[in-house]
């Protein structure tokens, strides 16, 4: 709750399940164009969040919630009109505002919660249902819903599971939830500190980084399983990194969050939280993640903490609507229930516990898949399509059976290089010149030289000139400028590669076969020099004209350059 609509329509404009309907999506009341009553609920006070210990840091988030709830209030806005129940009102009157009688739906995480709530709300208005990343509506039933230290072991241990099937990843990554709480655990109490010129965000020019950014990091990356290849090495590198307090990488971090992750409304989700029962639901579920899971509990919130924000639902003026509003769906609807295996923060066991109240429901576990798999695996689009076609007949299922084990990139290529560029775009743009022009320049040289030196036989055997009598510095020259140029050709298909699982996958690493790029990048060096040695050599014992003399030597220097470019900033092999 609170995600604004933006997102989901980039997300889902080329999902395939437009290839044969039209997709309406609703920006619930209290989000983004739909009268967000908090917008600046992060920002409006920085120095709120800018605090010394996690204590101070869990109860700033005390603090914003009660700012935004009295600031809305003393605008007029009645808080206890946020809710799951308003909401799948105003999706009945969608309905019936776009004129149709009946229509399919088709909710994802917030939105299974929501699509149970409108079952309720408007059942005669629905042809078929499809649920995915399921939390139950019926959240005050058990503790285990919310238990978010226990869901997210249990994905780290999966994900060792199929670490330890594959060779190269046992050995390299052999514990992941142990390097993780180990790396936890060295900033409890001790917080990683740095120093940020944006003192807009971070008043006192320090940004801190807690245990909660430490432990759920990795956390945010298990969503999406086109990240599983790429997550043991990034755990290992984000421990790494914060073992050594990376001053680059969390300087790029702090930059990056701005004071604060993601983009949502967030006073509509405190109210959510509080009245549909959540914030309740999460204390209790939260005080017995903190028995069973010490480490990983911990990083969440304490016990005072939660007991703060169950106060707080009451303070605020948004205590719990009746429980027999949130009671389970009963249903004959035909119905998906749908789940990915990996999912962690709504996994199976929260949508076996809603599948007895629907009685034509098809329990759907995408094996390897994280949350939401219906969104996010290609071929879930024929599968609902083929569902909302025919609801009442046997779903075809064959699109889970094409899920497979991910291969783990191991070991995964760990490169600076992106944080550094990051931290230099946030505080000087202008610092950015010296990497670009050192780095293109090199490119450039060694291009031109490559297509010249590659053409010039072609030439030759089309009635040119003979060459200068400078086989060897030639062809040394030319190896030089194609072994550099490969070098950045493999670097650009990894980022690319990377890019494709990521984005962000790239503030830690790359596809493991990046490694050749360094190799060869090292290598571009060292014949460069041999090239220049060369070039000098024939220039003393036999002559060269000058300019053919300039250019050789002007590329070993290009290859020179571009190698100690990637060492420097990160690209090296070592």
């Amino acid at each position: 709750p609170g995600a604004k609509v933006n997102y989901y329509v980039g997300r889902l404009k080329d999902h395939t399940l437009l290839k044969l309907r039209d997709l309406y999506i609703l920006e619930q009341r209290g989000i983004g164009f739909s009268d967000d009553f908090c917008p600046y609920y992060g920002i409006r006070k920085p120095a709120t969040g800018d605090v010394d210990t996690f204590d101070e840091h869990l109860a700033a988030s005390h603090r914003r919630k009660a700012d935004c709830s009295a600031n809305a209030t003393a605008s007029g806005v009645d808080l206890t009109g946020y809710s799951t129940i308003e909401n799948a009102r105003d999706v009945k009157a969608l309905r019936r505002a776009l004129g149709f009688d009946q229509w399919n739906v088709w909710g994802i995480s917030y939105g299974s919660i929501l699509g149970q709530a409108y079952i309720k709300e408007d059942s005669e208005g629905i042809l078929a249902v499809a649920l995915d990343a399921i939390m139950p509506l019926e959240i005050r039933e058990s503790e285990l819903y919310w238990r978010i230290a226990h869901w997210y072991n249990r994905d780290l241990e999966m994900l060792q599971e199929i670490c330890q099937r594959q060779p190269a990843c046992a050995k390299r990554y052999p514990d992941l939830g142990g390097r993780l709480r180990e790396a936890i655990e060295s900033v409890v109490g001790n917080p990683i500190e740095v120093d940020v010129k944006d003192i807009e965000n971070y008043p006192s020019g320090k940004a801190r980084i807690f245990q909660d950014i430490v432990a759920f990091l990795p956390f945010v990356f298990l969503y999406e399983q086109v990240n599983y290849p790429a997550l043991p090495g990034l755990i290992y590198a984000w421990a790494d990194a914060v073992e050594r307090r990376d001053e680059t990488l969390f300087k790029a971090i702090a930059s990056a969050s701005g004071g604060g992750f993601g983009d949502s409304s967030q006073g509509m989700s405190n109210a959510i939280f509080c009245l549909d029962g959540d914030e309740e639901a999460q204390a209790r579920a939260g005080r017995k993640d903190l028995q069973d899971y010490p480490v990983l509990g911990a990083a969440i919130g304490s016990e005072e903490s939660y007991n703060r924000g169950v106060e707080l639902c009451l303070k605020m003026g948004m205590p719990q609507r009746p429980a027999d509003e949130f009671a389970a769906v009963q249903t004959s609807i035909p119905s998906l229930i749908i789940e990915g295996d990996m999912d962690p923060i709504t996994p199976p066991p929260n949508a076996k516990a809603i599948l007895p109240g629907f009685e034509q429901g098809t329990y759907v576990e995408f094996p390897f898949a994280g949350h939401g798999p219906s969104r996010s695996v290609e071929c879930a689009g024929s599968l609902l399509n083929k569902f909302y076609d025919n609801p009442a007949g046997e779903p075809d299922l064959s699109c889970v059976d094409e899920m497979e084990e991910p291969e783990i990139w191991a070991p995964m290529f760990t490169t600076s290089i992106a944080p550094r560029l990051l931290v230099l775009f946030t505080e000087d743009k202008k610092k950015l010149a010296i990497p670009g022009a050192w780095g293109g320049l090199s490119v450039l040289v060694l291009l031109v030289a490559f297509l010249h030196l590659s053409i010039q036989p072609i030439g030759r055997l089309l009635g040119g000139p003979p060459p200068a009598n400078a086989r060897a510095a030639r062809t040394v020259t030319w190896l030089a400028s194609l072994v550099s140029i490969a070098s950045v050709g493999v670097f650009a298909a990894a980022i690319a590669v990377t890019a494709e699982a990521s984005e962000m996958l790239l503030i830690f690493g790359m596809v493991p076969w990046a490694a050749y790029g360094a190799w060869l990048g090292l290598f571009g060096g060292l014949i460069g020099l041999l090239a220049i040695v060369l070039a000098f050599r024939t220039l003393f014992r036999q002559g060269l004209p000058p300019g053919t003399w300039f250019g050789f030597v002007l590329t070993g220097l290009a290859a020179v350059s571009l190698s100690a470019f990637m060492l420097s900033w990160g690209l090296g092999p070592f």
